[in-house]
Protein backbone atom coordinates (compact mmCIF):
# COMPACT_ATOMS: atom_id res chain seq x y z
CA UNK A 1 0.00 0.00 0.00
CA UNK A 2 2.41 2.27 1.05
CA UNK A 3 4.52 1.33 -2.01
CA UNK A 4 1.46 2.28 -4.33
CA UNK A 5 1.26 5.40 -2.85
CA UNK A 6 5.23 6.11 -3.40
CA UNK A 7 5.16 5.61 -6.76
CA UNK A 8 1.58 7.93 -7.31
CA UNK A 9 3.19 10.50 -5.64
CA UNK A 10 6.09 9.85 -7.58
CA UNK A 11 3.79 10.26 -10.85
CA UNK A 12 2.05 13.20 -9.83
CA UNK A 13 5.66 15.10 -9.49
CA UNK A 14 6.79 14.14 -12.54
CA UNK A 15 3.19 15.17 -14.26
CA UNK A 16 3.99 18.54 -12.24
CA UNK A 17 6.66 20.73 -14.46
CA UNK A 18 4.75 19.65 -17.10
CA UNK A 19 1.46 21.33 -16.14
CA UNK A 20 3.38 24.05 -15.53
CA UNK A 21 5.40 24.29 -18.79
CA UNK A 22 1.57 24.05 -20.57
CA UNK A 23 0.07 26.77 -18.69
CA UNK A 24 3.35 28.88 -19.25
CA UNK A 25 3.13 28.33 -23.29
CA UNK A 26 -0.29 29.03 -23.25
CA UNK A 27 0.38 32.31 -21.17
CA UNK A 28 2.63 33.22 -24.11
CA UNK A 29 0.80 32.12 -26.65
CA UNK A 30 -1.49 34.42 -25.26
CA UNK A 31 0.33 37.42 -24.81
CA UNK A 32 2.25 36.57 -29.04
CA UNK A 33 -1.97 36.73 -30.08
CA UNK A 34 -2.95 40.08 -28.65
CA UNK A 35 0.41 41.80 -29.50
CA UNK A 36 -0.34 40.32 -33.21
CA UNK A 37 -3.96 41.79 -32.84
CA UNK A 38 -2.53 44.92 -31.26
CA UNK A 39 -0.21 45.02 -34.38
CA UNK A 40 -2.91 44.45 -37.03
CA UNK A 41 -4.90 47.40 -35.27
CA UNK A 42 -2.18 49.99 -36.03
CA UNK A 43 -1.29 49.20 -39.01
CA UNK A 44 -5.10 49.07 -40.30
CA UNK A 45 -5.49 52.47 -38.73
CA UNK A 46 -1.96 53.56 -40.44
CA UNK A 47 -3.62 52.62 -43.53
CA UNK A 48 -7.05 54.53 -43.03
CA UNK A 49 -4.76 57.18 -42.52
CA UNK A 50 -2.51 56.74 -45.37
CA UNK A 51 -5.77 56.92 -47.64
CA UNK A 52 -7.36 59.97 -45.85
CA UNK A 53 -4.34 62.02 -46.81
CA UNK A 54 -4.06 60.85 -50.20
CA UNK A 55 -7.35 61.44 -50.81
CA UNK A 56 -7.55 65.38 -49.39
CA UNK A 57 -3.84 65.73 -51.50
CA UNK A 58 -5.74 64.89 -54.67
CA UNK A 59 -8.53 66.74 -53.90
CA UNK A 60 -6.46 69.64 -53.38
CA UNK A 61 -4.53 68.60 -56.71
CA UNK A 62 -8.24 68.15 -58.36
CA UNK A 63 -9.17 72.20 -57.30
CA UNK A 64 -5.97 73.58 -58.35
CA UNK A 65 -6.79 72.03 -61.55
CA UNK A 66 -10.21 72.88 -61.86
CA UNK A 67 -8.96 76.44 -61.09
CA UNK A 68 -6.68 76.14 -64.11
CA UNK A 69 -9.25 74.96 -66.29
CA UNK A 70 -11.22 77.94 -65.35
CA UNK A 71 -9.34 80.55 -66.29
CA UNK A 72 -7.77 78.31 -69.64
CA UNK A 73 -9.18 80.34 -72.84
CA UNK A 74 -7.47 77.20 -75.04
CA UNK A 75 -10.28 75.22 -75.99
CA UNK A 76 -8.17 72.04 -76.22
CA UNK A 77 -6.15 72.51 -72.97
CA UNK A 78 -9.27 73.22 -71.29
CA UNK A 79 -10.44 69.63 -72.77
CA UNK A 80 -7.47 68.16 -71.44
CA UNK A 81 -7.70 69.83 -67.97
CA UNK A 82 -10.94 68.68 -67.59
CA UNK A 83 -10.79 65.33 -68.47
CA UNK A 84 -7.06 64.78 -66.05
CA UNK A 85 -9.34 66.92 -63.16
CA UNK A 86 -11.83 64.14 -63.79
CA UNK A 87 -9.21 61.48 -63.61
CA UNK A 88 -7.64 62.43 -60.06
CA UNK A 89 -11.06 62.90 -58.75
CA UNK A 90 -11.89 59.06 -59.66
CA UNK A 91 -8.81 57.72 -57.92
CA UNK A 92 -9.72 60.19 -54.86
CA UNK A 93 -13.24 58.62 -54.53
CA UNK A 94 -11.87 55.20 -54.44
CA UNK A 95 -9.04 56.10 -51.90
CA UNK A 96 -12.75 57.29 -50.01
CA UNK A 97 -14.20 54.06 -50.55
CA UNK A 98 -11.25 52.47 -48.97
CA UNK A 99 -12.56 55.01 -45.85
CA UNK A 100 -15.97 54.04 -45.74
CA UNK A 101 -15.53 50.16 -45.73
CA UNK A 102 -12.88 49.83 -43.39
CA UNK A 103 -11.16 47.52 -45.73
CA UNK A 104 -8.53 47.09 -48.48
CA UNK A 105 -10.04 44.32 -49.93
CA UNK A 106 -14.01 44.95 -50.65
CA UNK A 107 -15.77 48.13 -52.25
CA UNK A 108 -19.73 48.63 -53.19
CA UNK A 109 -18.61 48.62 -56.51
CA UNK A 110 -22.46 49.90 -57.88
CA UNK A 111 -22.41 52.91 -55.56
CA UNK A 112 -19.13 54.37 -56.50
CA UNK A 113 -19.96 54.26 -59.91
CA UNK A 114 -23.31 55.89 -58.67
CA UNK A 115 -21.44 58.63 -57.33
CA UNK A 116 -19.02 59.46 -59.98
CA UNK A 117 -21.50 59.06 -62.54
CA UNK A 118 -23.41 62.28 -60.50
CA UNK A 119 -20.32 63.81 -60.24
CA UNK A 120 -19.15 64.33 -63.92
CA UNK A 121 -22.52 64.92 -65.02
CA UNK A 122 -22.32 67.60 -62.64
CA UNK A 123 -18.71 68.61 -64.24
CA UNK A 124 -20.57 68.51 -68.02
CA UNK A 125 -21.35 72.24 -67.97
CA UNK A 126 -24.85 71.64 -69.00
CA UNK A 127 -26.32 69.05 -67.03
CA UNK A 128 -29.91 69.96 -68.13
CA UNK A 129 -29.18 69.59 -71.75
CA UNK A 130 -27.61 66.02 -71.20
CA UNK A 131 -29.30 63.34 -68.57
CA UNK A 132 -26.98 60.72 -67.06
CA UNK A 133 -28.76 57.86 -66.17
CA UNK A 134 -27.50 54.91 -63.96
CA UNK A 135 -28.68 51.45 -63.56
CA UNK A 136 -25.69 50.02 -61.37
CA UNK A 137 -26.37 46.51 -58.89
CA UNK A 138 -26.06 46.82 -55.28
CA UNK A 139 -22.57 44.66 -56.51
CA UNK A 140 -19.44 44.66 -54.52
CA UNK A 141 -15.96 43.87 -55.90
CA UNK A 142 -12.83 43.16 -54.89
CA UNK A 143 -10.48 46.70 -54.86
CA UNK A 144 -7.83 44.75 -57.49
CA UNK A 145 -11.03 44.49 -60.17
CA UNK A 146 -13.17 47.97 -58.64
CA UNK A 147 -10.58 50.09 -59.47
CA UNK A 148 -9.39 49.56 -63.08
CA UNK A 149 -13.49 49.17 -63.57
CA UNK A 150 -14.21 52.65 -62.31
CA UNK A 151 -11.39 54.72 -63.93
CA UNK A 152 -12.50 52.96 -67.58
CA UNK A 153 -16.28 53.94 -66.98
CA UNK A 154 -14.64 57.14 -65.82
CA UNK A 155 -13.10 57.59 -69.01
CA UNK A 156 -15.91 56.54 -71.13
CA UNK A 157 -18.77 58.57 -69.66
CA UNK A 158 -16.42 61.53 -69.98
CA UNK A 159 -15.87 60.57 -73.98
CA UNK A 160 -19.58 60.22 -74.47
CA UNK A 161 -20.06 64.03 -72.53
CA UNK A 162 -17.68 65.39 -74.70
CA UNK A 163 -18.39 63.62 -78.12
CA UNK A 164 -21.85 62.05 -78.15
CA UNK A 165 -23.79 64.92 -78.46
CA UNK A 166 -22.29 68.20 -80.32
CA UNK A 167 -23.54 71.84 -81.35
CA UNK A 168 -25.58 71.72 -78.38
CA UNK A 169 -27.67 68.52 -78.88
CA UNK A 170 -29.32 66.98 -76.24
CA UNK A 171 -29.68 63.35 -75.61
CA UNK A 172 -29.19 60.14 -72.50
CA UNK A 173 -26.14 58.62 -71.41
CA UNK A 174 -27.18 54.71 -70.04
CA UNK A 175 -25.00 53.31 -67.42
CA UNK A 176 -25.48 50.32 -66.37
CA UNK A 177 -23.44 47.96 -64.21
CA UNK A 178 -24.83 44.00 -63.16
CA UNK A 179 -23.49 40.67 -62.62
CA UNK A 180 -23.86 37.64 -65.20
CA UNK A 181 -22.87 34.39 -64.35
CA UNK A 182 -20.02 35.76 -62.01
CA UNK A 183 -18.90 37.96 -64.37
CA UNK A 184 -19.22 42.02 -64.35
CA UNK A 185 -21.09 43.83 -67.37
CA UNK A 186 -20.62 46.94 -66.96
CA UNK A 187 -22.16 49.41 -70.34
CA UNK A 188 -21.62 53.06 -71.20
CA UNK A 189 -24.06 53.76 -74.03
CA UNK A 190 -25.67 56.90 -75.45
CA UNK A 191 -27.97 58.19 -78.05
CA UNK A 192 -26.08 60.42 -79.42
CA UNK A 193 -24.53 60.73 -83.37
CA UNK A 194 -22.25 57.59 -82.54
CA UNK A 195 -18.88 56.89 -83.71
CA UNK A 196 -17.16 58.54 -86.94
CA UNK A 197 -16.31 56.84 -90.05
CA UNK A 198 -12.91 54.88 -89.32
CA UNK A 199 -13.05 55.07 -85.76
CA UNK A 200 -10.29 54.15 -84.51
CA UNK A 201 -10.37 52.81 -80.88
CA UNK A 202 -7.04 52.77 -80.16
CA UNK A 203 -6.65 56.19 -80.86
CA UNK A 204 -7.17 58.53 -78.36
CA UNK A 205 -5.58 58.94 -75.03
CA UNK A 206 -8.79 58.04 -73.23
CA UNK A 207 -9.95 54.94 -75.20
CA UNK A 208 -6.08 53.79 -74.70
CA UNK A 209 -6.68 54.14 -70.92
CA UNK A 210 -9.77 52.17 -71.01
CA UNK A 211 -8.11 49.35 -73.21
CA UNK A 212 -5.01 49.37 -70.35
CA UNK A 213 -7.78 48.78 -67.64
CA UNK A 214 -9.96 46.27 -69.40
CA UNK A 215 -6.09 44.57 -69.79
CA UNK A 216 -5.15 44.57 -66.69
CA UNK A 217 -7.95 42.61 -65.05
CA UNK A 218 -8.65 40.29 -68.22
CA UNK A 219 -11.74 41.97 -69.28
CA UNK A 220 -12.98 42.36 -72.80
CA UNK A 221 -14.25 45.29 -74.25
CA UNK A 222 -16.96 45.27 -76.99
CA UNK A 223 -17.68 48.38 -78.93
CA UNK A 224 -21.16 48.65 -81.14
CA UNK A 225 -22.06 51.78 -82.90
CA UNK A 226 -25.57 51.32 -83.55
CA UNK A 227 -28.43 54.36 -82.37
CA UNK A 228 -25.18 55.86 -80.87
CA UNK A 229 -22.02 54.25 -79.16
CA UNK A 230 -21.90 51.52 -76.83
CA UNK A 231 -19.43 50.14 -74.84
CA UNK A 232 -19.46 46.89 -72.97
CA UNK A 233 -16.99 45.94 -70.48
CA UNK A 234 -17.27 42.10 -69.08
CA UNK A 235 -14.60 41.70 -65.75
CA UNK A 236 -14.20 39.07 -63.44
CA UNK A 237 -16.46 39.57 -60.64
CA UNK A 238 -14.17 38.28 -58.05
Amino acid sequence: MNQNCSENDGSMAEMRPSVRGLLAENARLRKLCADAKELASRHELALREGDHRIKNSLQIVASLMGMQERRETNPSARAALHAATARIQAVSRMHDALQLEGSADVVKLGAMIETMCASLHAMAGDPLRVKVVVNAEPVESPIAIAQPVVLAVNELVINALRHAFPQNTGGTITVTLHRVDGELRVTVADDGVGLPPGYDSNNGFGMKLVRMMASKIGATLNIENTGGARFTLIAPGA
